[in-house]
């Protein structure tokens, strides 16, 4: 278990996409998102057309919450579950 910031989806109240993780580009290694990672990434997603629904039906966030991690096929950490 870890506390990382990640990019959550809610729908509809619940959790139902996570991002913590992204591949950096000049390196090609799994990178932690962090903070100014999530949030710049939300400015993407906002400046390719993503809008929050003001009834909150559907939201992007950034938080700092409890996960599971786990090594994928790859090799790679990633989030297992969001606790």
């Amino acid at each position: 278990m870890a506390e990382l910031f990640v990019l959550l989806l809610y729908i509809n109240g619940s959790v139902r996409e996570h991002m913590g993780y992204w591949e950096d580009p000049n390196t090609g290694s799994w990178t932690e998102l962090g903070i100014s990672g999530c949030l710049a990434m939300k400015r993407t997603l906002k400046r390719q057309g993503w809008k929050d629904l003001p009834s909150g039906q559907t939201r992007f966030s950034c938080e700092k919450r409890s996960v599971e991690l786990k090594t994928d096929s790859d090799g790679n950490i990633v989030i297992a579950k969001v606790l």
